[in-house]
């Protein structure tokens, strides 16, 4: 049985460890605290892997337990005294075969993503990884009607941050 848990946790990481660690990047600025974060989400998989009950989508339930730990381990960075945030903000891996404008794009919508509040960030990382809106009204615990709507206000606001003079 103990084995059985250890291939099947491997596979999960496998497959959703890029996604996981890009949600901690929304969350938290400095890529070390994200770190610690992707570490802290991967533990409480870890030990409530056994617990999940196949009333959702596997992926639905590990996008949770990672938010639900985001916005606890976000809860509790903001109560210790301020750190010196990295100069890059989300640092995320990109395609290597991208142009340094395009480069510079990515960044800068990044960090207009993390501007945002806490929830639409989630919704926004959640956009960024081709999430059907289904799951991530499961994940933020929001219904699906409301999440188009805050993902129309959250395109709205992205678009006006990154072209402020309309163009």
């Amino acid at each position: 049985m103990k084995q059985s848990k250890e291939i099947e946790f491997e596979r999960l990481y496998k497959s959703h460890k890029d996604k996981i660690f890009r949600l901690c990047l929304g969350f938290i600025k400095d890529r070390e605290l994200a770190n610690d974060l992707f570490q802290e989400i991967l533990i409480k998989l870890w030990k409530h892997l056994d617990s999940f009950r196949s009333e959702s989508d596997i992926s639905t339930w590990i996008y949770r337990v990672a938010y639900n730990t985001a916005i606890t381990f976000s809860a509790k960075e903001k109560k210790q005294p301020a750190k010196a945030d990295l100069p890059s903000g989300m640092d995320l891996a990109e395609p290597e075969n991208i142009s340094q404008e395009q480069e510079v794009q990515l960044q800068k919508l990044y960090e207009a993503i993390n501007s945002l509040a806490e929830t639409d960030r989630i919704i926004a990382m959640l956009l960024l990884e081709n999430t059907p809106y289904k799951t991530i009204a499961e994940v933020t615990g929001i219904s699906e009607n409301y999440v188009a709507v805050k993902v129309n206000r959250i395109k709205t606001s992205l678009t006006q941050m990154l072209n402020p003079d309309g163009k």
